[in-house]
């Protein structure tokens, strides 16, 4: 318990930590700076009463964000509303349950959690919690140990509740055999396919058919509108690339910026403690921390000690070790303590608000700053930047003034040293290309920029790069050719009138197999052919579409020396006429109490699953919802 109230209290000690660990995760995460991570922040919805933050809303867009990269969703497929929109749902139904489970007066404690952290093996190193791998991979997903604890306490209560609603749940011996029966039997069929392709021959299309489609359906057949642009592209990266550089201009920079590079003093350090609590007084812990101690001057393993004696689980789990960190990690006391041990010496008990500690350094790892050699080309690129960034910003706002103030970008670009691009044709909604960044389609297709014929202002598709664009061409959407589409046109009417032939031609089969035809003799009709597919499968009977499987199980079990027949229309219009001639289950009286019981758990859970899930919209359906 102890080194959790060392980590995650309200005073002291968290307040380095959790310091420490915020610089770190927004250092790396971009979620913005401490003073707005401290400060104030607005809801974006309330459930019953209780604020969903905006800052808990970024910080979980963000999180899911970089999950949908790690899963090598390219960025800009990313549609940011709807990221947004699913976020926010997530965080109101997990606000839902939060408030189900205190209705339900769950608890999960502060001990238990401690077991989970650390018995969790992502946290450990060698099979052993490490503190240093634990506050890695936290960071990593954003998290501090606070906020990591309350998440997983939250989680702990969910399964709680999840477990206790779908354990209500219960399966006869009957229902499992039943179920079983019906989940594993097998079904013989044949299957007979009207191929759309096959029809194409067959069907006419004349021109007053193609002329009469071309009319009623206008918008099918419209180019889309398109633009050429006049650009001037101003970056960043080309200003810093002229940048003249010395070999002193960059030395001097090393010298003014080197402190960013370094590394302060690292220390391993291990711990006992003796916790002073409510049932342990300061001088009832001073006694054993002396016994301790004494132990140890006398040749005592600190490992052992730590691991049997120290009333911090998540170190003694771990022989003490409370990993490598840097200074104001720990409360005053005990950091100035750890800081003045040597390596491998261990300090006299150490009084801090949490009890008595000994304390072991058991690794050092000193001070550093790179070489300037090392770090060249970091701060050449830096140096570059930082020198083009002024004027950047100059020639931006210059652009700007140039781009009001004419009627075309020669000039502009004469003045400013730049180059008038053009663009090839280009839509309002492309994929690729400038106008697949949407703040140039807009400006691209504004009425200012293509119907009056002015400079834009300058957009900004980056922070580092710039643009003021014009239209040089404009080619509006237009109604094509009736000769030009007429092709298309017919193979359009050809394809629609084949998958209703091919469905007309299924019903039909149907029909006359109902009425007494032979089933072979109406195949032979059509000279199609029957597929006999043997016992059949839901889910394992290859080379056949599982369209057709699914229809052949979704028919009527036939009647003793009769069929069931059917059709179903496949996503490629091709049509399929299904001959259902026997259902076979599988035998249950050999099921075991064992498989029996094992059954019983599984469609428990199954149907406990269903439980919970409608439970879930039940509180969120009742909920007092209000999105900001």
């Amino acid at each position: 318990m102890a080194i959790q109230k060392l980590r995650d209290g309200t005073e002291g000690l968290l307040a380095k930590i959790i310091v420490g660990l915020i610089i770190i995760v927004f250092g790396l995460f971009g979620f913005g700076s401490i003073t707005t991570f401290l400060a104030p922040v607005p809801k974006v919805a309330t459930v019953n009463g209780e604020e969903v933050s905006q800052q808990d809303m970024e910080i979980a867009v963000e999180r899911s964000r970089r999950l949908l990269i790690a899963q090598n969703v390219p960025q800009q497929d990313i549609d940011e509303d709807s990221l947004r929109e699913d976020v926010l749902d997530s965080l109101i139904t997990r606000e839902v349950l939060k408030q189900a489970a205190s209705d339900m007066d769950l608890y999960f404690g502060d001990a238990a959690l401690d077991e989970e952290i650390v018995a969790t093996p992502v946290f450990q190193v060698n099979g052993q919690f490490d503190a240093q791998q634990f506050q890695m991979v936290i960071g990593g997903a954003g998290y501090s140990p606070m906020m990591y604890r309350d998440e997983m306490r939250t989680d702990k209560l969910f399964q709680q509740m999840v477990t206790g609603i779908t354990a209500s749940q219960f399966v006869t011996k009957a229902e499992v055999k039943r179920l079983t029966e019906l989940s594993q039997q097998t079904r013989d069929f044949a299957f007979l396919r009207v191929v759309v392709a096959d029809l194409f021959d067959n069907i006419e299309v004349t021109d007053e058919d193609i002329e009469d489609y071309y009319n009623d359906n206008p918008r099918d057949f419209v180019t889309e509108e398109t633009v050429v642009l006049e650009y001037i592209d101003l970056t960043l990266a080309a200003l810093a690339a002229e940048v003249d550089v010395t070999e002193d201009d960059l030395i001097s920079e090393y010298e003014s910026v080197k402190s960013q590079y370094s590394v302060d003093e690292q220390r391993k350090v291990s711990h006992i403690l003796v916790e002073v609590s409510d049932d342990v007084t300061e001088e009832e812990a001073r006694a054993e921390i002396d016994e301790i101690y004494n132990e140890i001057v006398e040749g005592g393993d600190f490992v052992a000690l730590a691991t049997e004696r120290s009333d911090d689980p998540g170190s003694a789990a771990n022989g003490g070790d409370l990993g490598f960190s840097g200074p104001g990690t720990f409360v005053e006391a005990f950091e100035a303590v750890a800081y003045d041990l040597g390596l491998n010496e261990v300090s006299k008990p150490v009084l801090t608000e949490f009890g008595y500690h000994i304390i072991k350094v058991t690794g050092i790892e000193e001070a550093s700053t790179p070489a300037f050699e090392e770090i060249r080309a970091e701060i050449e690129q830096g140096y570059r930047n930082k020198i083009a960034e002024e004027e950047f910003v100059s020639l931006s706002a210059r652009l700007g003034e140039l781009a009001f103030e004419h009627v075309d970008l020669v000039i502009p670009a004469e003045e400013l040293g730049l180059t008038v691009e053009t663009s090839p044709p280009l839509t309002r909604n492309a994929l690729v290309g400038l106008t697949s960044n949407p703040a140039v389609s807009d400006a691209a297709f504004g009425p200012d920029v293509l119907i009056d014929g002015n400079n834009s202002d300058v957009v900004e598709l980056t922070e580092e790069r710039h643009m003021v664009l014009r239209v040089k061409a404009h080619t509006p959407s237009a109604s094509q050719e009736l000769e030009l589409v007429k092709e298309d046109i017919r193979y359009i009417l050809q394809n629609l009138r084949a998958r209703e032939a091919a469905e007309e031609k299924a019903v039909d089969i149907v029909a006359d197999i109902l009425e007494g035809s032979l089933a072979q003799f109406v195949a032979d009709q059509y000279d199609l052919e029957w597929v006999p597919v043997p016992g059949a499968t839901r889910t394992r009977t290859p080379e056949v579409e599982q369209y057709i499987i699914n229809e052949a199980f979704d028919m009527p079990r036939p009647r003793e020396g009769k069929e069931s027949i059917s059709y179903v229309v496949m996503p490629n219009g091709d049509a399929a006429v299904i001959r259902v001639s026997g259902v076979n289950y599988p035998s249950t009286e050999d099921l075991g109490d064992d498989e029996l019981i094992a059954l019983s758990g599984a469609l428990s859970t199954q149907l406990g699953s269903i439980d919970f899930s409608e439970y879930q919209a039940a509180r969120t359906e009742a909920a007092q919802v209000e999105r900001e």
